[in-house]
Protein backbone atom coordinates (compact mmCIF):
# COMPACT_ATOMS: atom_id res chain seq x y z
CA UNK A 1 0.00 0.00 0.00
CA UNK A 2 1.32 3.35 -0.93
CA UNK A 3 1.95 5.93 1.80
CA UNK A 4 0.20 9.27 1.56
CA UNK A 5 2.28 12.41 0.88
CA UNK A 6 1.87 13.62 4.48
CA UNK A 7 0.37 12.66 7.78
CA UNK A 8 -0.83 14.79 10.71
CA UNK A 9 2.31 13.90 12.62
CA UNK A 10 4.61 14.84 9.76
CA UNK A 11 2.74 18.12 9.22
CA UNK A 12 3.22 18.99 12.87
CA UNK A 13 6.96 18.27 12.65
CA UNK A 14 7.33 20.41 9.52
CA UNK A 15 5.55 23.28 11.28
CA UNK A 16 7.83 22.98 14.31
CA UNK A 17 10.90 22.90 12.05
CA UNK A 18 10.02 26.16 10.30
CA UNK A 19 8.93 27.78 13.56
CA UNK A 20 12.32 26.97 15.06
CA UNK A 21 14.11 28.50 12.07
CA UNK A 22 12.02 31.67 12.33
CA UNK A 23 12.73 31.93 16.07
CA UNK A 24 16.45 31.50 15.38
CA UNK A 25 16.41 34.24 12.77
CA UNK A 26 14.71 36.63 15.18
CA UNK A 27 17.23 35.74 17.91
CA UNK A 28 20.19 36.27 15.58
CA UNK A 29 18.75 39.60 14.46
CA UNK A 30 18.42 40.66 18.10
CA UNK A 31 22.01 39.63 18.86
CA UNK A 32 23.34 41.50 15.82
CA UNK A 33 21.43 44.65 16.79
CA UNK A 34 22.86 44.52 20.32
CA UNK A 35 26.39 43.87 18.99
CA UNK A 36 26.22 46.81 16.58
CA UNK A 37 24.94 49.06 19.35
CA UNK A 38 27.78 47.96 21.64
CA UNK A 39 30.36 48.60 18.93
CA UNK A 40 28.96 52.07 18.27
CA UNK A 41 29.13 52.84 22.00
CA UNK A 42 32.73 51.63 22.15
CA UNK A 43 33.70 53.84 19.21
CA UNK A 44 32.05 56.81 20.89
CA UNK A 45 33.89 56.16 24.17
CA UNK A 46 37.24 55.82 22.38
CA UNK A 47 36.59 59.11 20.61
CA UNK A 48 35.79 60.84 23.87
CA UNK A 49 38.88 59.42 25.60
CA UNK A 50 41.08 60.49 22.69
CA UNK A 51 39.72 63.99 22.81
CA UNK A 52 40.24 64.14 26.54
CA UNK A 53 43.85 62.90 26.39
CA UNK A 54 44.90 65.78 24.19
CA UNK A 55 43.71 68.39 26.64
CA UNK A 56 46.46 70.92 27.26
CA UNK A 57 45.69 70.85 30.99
CA UNK A 58 47.10 67.32 31.31
CA UNK A 59 50.60 68.31 30.19
CA UNK A 60 53.19 68.00 32.97
CA UNK A 61 55.25 71.12 33.61
CA UNK A 62 57.03 72.79 36.51
CA UNK A 63 57.17 70.61 39.60
CA UNK A 64 55.10 67.88 37.89
CA UNK A 65 57.46 67.62 34.91
CA UNK A 66 59.27 64.37 34.16
CA UNK A 67 62.50 66.22 34.98
CA UNK A 68 61.17 68.31 37.85
CA UNK A 69 64.30 67.55 39.90
CA UNK A 70 66.38 69.69 37.53
CA UNK A 71 64.79 73.02 38.34
CA UNK A 72 61.75 74.39 40.13
CA UNK A 73 60.65 77.38 38.04
CA UNK A 74 57.47 78.12 39.96
CA UNK A 75 58.96 81.26 41.56
CA UNK A 76 61.06 82.30 38.56
CA UNK A 77 59.98 85.06 36.22
CA UNK A 78 59.22 84.03 32.65
CA UNK A 79 59.14 86.02 29.42
CA UNK A 80 55.92 86.88 27.61
CA UNK A 81 55.72 84.68 24.51
CA UNK A 82 53.29 84.89 21.60
CA UNK A 83 53.01 81.29 20.39
CA UNK A 84 49.78 81.79 18.42
CA UNK A 85 51.57 81.60 15.07
CA UNK A 86 53.84 78.68 15.93
CA UNK A 87 54.81 76.52 12.98
CA UNK A 88 57.00 73.54 12.13
CA UNK A 89 58.67 71.75 15.04
CA UNK A 90 57.50 74.39 17.53
CA UNK A 91 53.87 73.66 16.67
CA UNK A 92 54.54 69.93 17.03
CA UNK A 93 56.06 70.54 20.47
CA UNK A 94 53.05 72.56 21.60
CA UNK A 95 50.60 70.00 20.16
CA UNK A 96 52.35 67.02 21.75
CA UNK A 97 53.08 68.79 25.01
CA UNK A 98 56.72 67.63 25.06
CA UNK A 99 60.05 69.24 24.19
CA UNK A 100 62.50 66.44 23.39
CA UNK A 101 66.20 67.27 23.48
CA UNK A 102 69.43 65.38 22.84
CA UNK A 103 72.58 65.63 24.95
CA UNK A 104 75.90 63.89 25.46
CA UNK A 105 76.18 63.85 29.28
CA UNK A 106 79.95 63.73 29.52
CA UNK A 107 80.66 67.45 29.74
CA UNK A 108 80.30 68.66 33.33
CA UNK A 109 79.04 71.01 34.56
CA UNK A 110 76.93 71.62 31.44
CA UNK A 111 75.66 68.04 31.21
CA UNK A 112 76.68 64.94 33.12
CA UNK A 113 75.32 61.90 34.93
CA UNK A 114 75.18 62.03 38.72
CA UNK A 115 76.14 59.20 41.05
CA UNK A 116 72.51 58.09 41.27
CA UNK A 117 72.34 57.79 37.47
CA UNK A 118 70.28 60.88 36.66
CA UNK A 119 71.20 63.35 33.94
CA UNK A 120 72.06 66.78 35.33
CA UNK A 121 73.88 70.00 34.46
CA UNK A 122 73.41 73.69 33.80
CA UNK A 123 72.24 73.13 30.22
CA UNK A 124 69.74 70.51 31.38
CA UNK A 125 68.41 73.07 33.83
CA UNK A 126 68.22 75.61 31.02
CA UNK A 127 66.31 73.12 28.84
CA UNK A 128 63.87 72.54 31.72
CA UNK A 129 63.34 76.31 32.00
CA UNK A 130 62.73 76.55 28.23
CA UNK A 131 60.18 73.72 28.40
CA UNK A 132 58.37 75.35 31.31
CA UNK A 133 58.25 78.68 29.47
CA UNK A 134 56.68 76.91 26.49
CA UNK A 135 54.23 75.18 28.83
CA UNK A 136 55.33 71.64 27.92
CA UNK A 137 57.04 68.67 29.52
CA UNK A 138 60.73 67.91 28.96
CA UNK A 139 62.19 64.66 27.61
CA UNK A 140 65.95 64.04 27.41
CA UNK A 141 67.64 61.57 25.05
CA UNK A 142 71.28 60.78 25.96
CA UNK A 143 73.80 59.71 23.33
CA UNK A 144 77.34 60.22 22.03
CA UNK A 145 78.22 63.79 21.12
CA UNK A 146 78.32 63.17 17.35
CA UNK A 147 74.94 61.47 17.62
CA UNK A 148 73.30 64.65 18.92
CA UNK A 149 73.69 66.25 15.50
CA UNK A 150 72.18 63.23 13.74
CA UNK A 151 69.28 63.17 16.20
CA UNK A 152 68.40 66.74 15.23
CA UNK A 153 68.92 66.04 11.52
CA UNK A 154 66.58 63.02 11.53
CA UNK A 155 63.92 64.60 13.71
CA UNK A 156 64.44 62.14 16.56
CA UNK A 157 64.66 65.17 18.85
CA UNK A 158 63.44 68.74 18.62
CA UNK A 159 66.65 70.39 19.81
CA UNK A 160 70.07 69.57 21.24
CA UNK A 161 71.76 71.08 24.29
CA UNK A 162 75.26 69.63 24.53
CA UNK A 163 77.92 72.22 25.27
CA UNK A 164 78.10 73.57 21.73
CA UNK A 165 80.14 76.61 20.88
CA UNK A 166 79.42 78.72 17.84
CA UNK A 167 81.23 77.50 14.72
CA UNK A 168 80.80 78.78 11.18
CA UNK A 169 80.15 75.31 9.74
CA UNK A 170 77.50 74.66 12.40
CA UNK A 171 75.76 77.94 11.63
CA UNK A 172 75.53 76.90 7.98
CA UNK A 173 73.87 73.57 8.77
CA UNK A 174 71.79 74.28 11.90
CA UNK A 175 69.73 76.99 13.55
CA UNK A 176 71.83 78.16 16.52
CA UNK A 177 70.46 79.98 19.54
CA UNK A 178 71.95 83.10 21.07
CA UNK A 179 74.81 82.38 23.45
CA UNK A 180 74.65 81.87 27.21
CA UNK A 181 77.57 82.09 29.65
CA UNK A 182 77.84 80.58 33.11
CA UNK A 183 80.62 82.76 34.53
CA UNK A 184 80.44 86.27 35.98
CA UNK A 185 80.38 89.09 33.45
CA UNK A 186 83.87 90.12 34.63
CA UNK A 187 85.14 86.61 33.94
CA UNK A 188 82.77 85.58 31.18
CA UNK A 189 85.33 84.15 28.78
CA UNK A 190 85.43 80.38 29.18
CA UNK A 191 88.89 78.82 29.09
CA UNK A 192 90.02 75.69 27.29
CA UNK A 193 93.15 73.77 28.09
CA UNK A 194 94.84 70.37 27.96
CA UNK A 195 95.49 67.80 30.66
CA UNK A 196 98.25 65.21 30.74
CA UNK A 197 99.55 62.43 32.98
CA UNK A 198 101.50 63.10 36.16
CA UNK A 199 104.54 61.54 34.46
CA UNK A 200 104.44 64.37 31.89
CA UNK A 201 104.05 67.12 34.49
CA UNK A 202 106.15 70.15 33.50
CA UNK A 203 106.68 68.91 29.94
CA UNK A 204 104.06 71.16 28.33
CA UNK A 205 104.36 74.86 29.15
CA UNK A 206 103.09 76.46 25.94
CA UNK A 207 101.00 75.52 22.92
CA UNK A 208 104.17 75.06 20.88
CA UNK A 209 105.30 72.35 23.33
CA UNK A 210 102.44 70.17 22.05
CA UNK A 211 103.87 70.09 18.53
CA UNK A 212 104.77 66.45 17.90
CA UNK A 213 102.50 65.17 20.68
CA UNK A 214 99.59 62.73 20.44
CA UNK A 215 96.45 64.65 21.42
CA UNK A 216 92.91 63.40 21.95
CA UNK A 217 89.88 65.65 21.36
CA UNK A 218 86.19 64.89 21.05
CA UNK A 219 84.99 64.76 17.47
CA UNK A 220 83.07 67.87 16.31
CA UNK A 221 83.94 69.69 19.55
CA UNK A 222 85.34 73.18 19.98
CA UNK A 223 88.55 71.64 21.30
CA UNK A 224 89.06 69.92 17.94
CA UNK A 225 88.95 73.34 16.30
CA UNK A 226 91.28 74.88 18.88
CA UNK A 227 93.92 72.17 18.41
CA UNK A 228 93.69 72.51 14.64
CA UNK A 229 93.88 76.32 14.73
CA UNK A 230 96.52 76.81 17.40
CA UNK A 231 98.71 73.71 17.54
CA UNK A 232 98.59 72.03 14.14
CA UNK A 233 99.26 75.35 12.43
CA UNK A 234 102.53 75.56 14.41
CA UNK A 235 103.56 72.12 13.17
CA UNK A 236 105.38 72.75 9.89
CA UNK A 237 106.49 69.14 9.60
CA UNK A 238 103.18 67.42 10.42
CA UNK A 239 104.46 65.48 13.41
CA UNK A 240 101.47 66.19 15.69
CA UNK A 241 98.82 63.50 15.92
CA UNK A 242 95.32 64.83 16.63
CA UNK A 243 93.05 61.83 17.23
CA UNK A 244 89.31 62.33 17.48
CA UNK A 245 87.18 60.19 19.80
CA UNK A 246 83.42 59.85 20.21
CA UNK A 247 83.21 60.52 23.95
CA UNK A 248 85.31 62.21 26.59
CA UNK A 249 85.27 58.96 28.55
CA UNK A 250 87.19 57.36 25.68
CA UNK A 251 89.70 60.20 25.77
CA UNK A 252 90.23 59.89 29.53
CA UNK A 253 90.63 56.12 29.37
CA UNK A 254 93.08 56.55 26.49
CA UNK A 255 95.14 59.03 28.49
CA UNK A 256 95.13 56.70 31.50
CA UNK A 257 96.27 53.79 29.31
CA UNK A 258 99.11 55.83 27.81
CA UNK A 259 97.59 55.90 24.33
CA UNK A 260 97.97 59.69 24.07
CA UNK A 261 99.99 62.49 25.64
CA UNK A 262 97.20 64.96 26.36
CA UNK A 263 93.47 65.60 26.11
CA UNK A 264 92.00 68.97 25.08
CA UNK A 265 89.08 70.03 27.30
CA UNK A 266 87.05 72.91 28.63
CA UNK A 267 88.90 74.11 31.74
CA UNK A 268 86.10 73.36 34.22
CA UNK A 269 85.70 69.87 32.77
CA UNK A 270 89.47 69.41 32.86
CA UNK A 271 89.56 70.33 36.55
CA UNK A 272 86.91 67.75 37.33
CA UNK A 273 88.69 64.92 35.50
CA UNK A 274 91.98 65.80 37.22
CA UNK A 275 90.28 65.86 40.64
CA UNK A 276 88.74 62.45 40.02
CA UNK A 277 91.95 60.84 38.70
CA UNK A 278 93.44 60.05 42.12
CA UNK A 279 96.64 61.88 41.20
CA UNK A 280 97.07 60.28 37.76
CA UNK A 281 96.36 63.45 35.73
CA UNK A 282 97.52 67.06 36.02
CA UNK A 283 96.50 70.36 34.46
CA UNK A 284 99.07 71.74 32.04
CA UNK A 285 97.73 75.27 32.68
CA UNK A 286 98.32 75.98 28.99
CA UNK A 287 95.29 77.85 27.66
CA UNK A 288 94.07 78.22 24.10
CA UNK A 289 93.83 81.82 22.88
CA UNK A 290 90.11 82.57 23.13
CA UNK A 291 90.46 86.13 21.83
CA UNK A 292 90.40 84.62 18.35
CA UNK A 293 86.77 83.63 18.92
CA UNK A 294 85.47 86.32 21.28
CA UNK A 295 82.78 87.35 18.80
CA UNK A 296 81.06 84.01 19.43
CA UNK A 297 81.33 83.82 23.19
CA UNK A 298 79.26 81.35 25.19
CA UNK A 299 77.47 78.10 24.49
CA UNK A 300 74.56 77.67 22.11
CA UNK A 301 71.80 75.13 21.56
CA UNK A 302 70.81 73.98 18.09
CA UNK A 303 67.77 73.00 16.05
CA UNK A 304 67.24 71.78 12.50
CA UNK A 305 67.95 74.30 9.76
CA UNK A 306 64.81 76.18 8.77
CA UNK A 307 63.05 75.82 12.14
CA UNK A 308 63.00 79.58 12.63
CA UNK A 309 59.71 79.60 14.55
CA UNK A 310 61.26 77.36 17.22
CA UNK A 311 64.61 79.13 17.39
CA UNK A 312 62.99 82.58 17.64
CA UNK A 313 60.88 81.48 20.61
CA UNK A 314 63.84 79.81 22.35
CA UNK A 315 66.03 82.86 21.70
CA UNK A 316 63.50 85.09 23.46
CA UNK A 317 63.63 82.73 26.44
CA UNK A 318 67.44 82.60 26.52
CA UNK A 319 67.71 86.38 26.14
CA UNK A 320 65.42 86.67 29.18
CA UNK A 321 67.61 84.14 31.02
CA UNK A 322 70.69 86.24 30.21
CA UNK A 323 68.95 89.43 31.31
CA UNK A 324 68.01 87.89 34.67
CA UNK A 325 71.41 86.18 35.02
CA UNK A 326 69.60 82.87 35.59
CA UNK A 327 72.17 80.81 33.73
CA UNK A 328 74.93 81.96 36.06
CA UNK A 329 72.90 80.53 38.97
CA UNK A 330 72.30 77.28 37.08
CA UNK A 331 75.98 76.98 36.25
CA UNK A 332 77.05 77.64 39.84
CA UNK A 333 74.72 74.95 41.20
CA UNK A 334 75.79 72.47 38.53
CA UNK A 335 79.50 73.07 39.27
CA UNK A 336 78.91 72.33 42.93
CA UNK A 337 76.96 69.18 42.09
CA UNK A 338 79.74 68.02 39.75
CA UNK A 339 82.38 68.65 42.42
CA UNK A 340 84.22 71.29 40.37
CA UNK A 341 86.20 73.78 42.42
CA UNK A 342 87.54 77.11 41.14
Amino acid sequence: MLRRCGSDESDRRVFQFFATIEKGIITMKHIMEKTIAALMLAVLLISLVSCGSSEKGEVKTGVTSSYAYLLDTSDMEKPDLDLSNASGVLKSILDSGVLTIATSPDYPPAEFVTEDGTVYGSEMMLAKYVADCLGVDLAVETMEFSGTFAAVDTGKVDMAFSGYGWKADRAEVYELTVGYVGEDEEDSTSNHTLITTVENEGKFNSLSDFVGAHIYAQAASLQEMYVEDQILTLDTEGTTNLELVSTLDQAILGLQAGKCDAVALDEDTAKQYVAQSAGKFVLTNVLFDMSLYEEFEGNVALAKKGETSLIEAVNKIIEFVNEKNYYFDMYTVAKEQAGIED
